[in-house]
């Protein structure tokens, strides 16, 4: 029985991962132009703040949906400690 159910479950396993959202690393930022070209998408919020935690924080605060889409700063400091910069985050309503 199993043997007739494996092409279904890896079908149906292989859509599931193509199909899956943009989710951000948790430990480094996107590209540069991949993170641009996700700040106008519909529905996707940018936020601005010294640092990655920052940027979480005030996600939390107006309510937008975790995880971020991505995660970007010109300096490449946005999982920096202590924050050095600006960071910038990606996030749904």
């Amino acid at each position: 029985m199993f043997n007739r159910l494996l092409p279904s479950l890896l079908i149906t396993g292989c859509a599931a991962l193509t199909a899956s959202p943009i989710v951000a690393s948790a430990l480094k930022e996107m590209p540069e132009q991949k993170f641009l070209d996700q700040v106008e998408g519909p529905g996707h919020v940018l936020i601005t703040a010294k640092g990655v935690e920052a940027v979480n924080a005030e996600a939390r605060r107006q309510g937008l949906r975790f995880p971020a889409i991505g995660y970007w700063s010109p300096e490449n400091v946005c999982f920096s400690k202590p924050p050095r910069g600006d960071c910038n985050g990606i996030f749904r309503r």
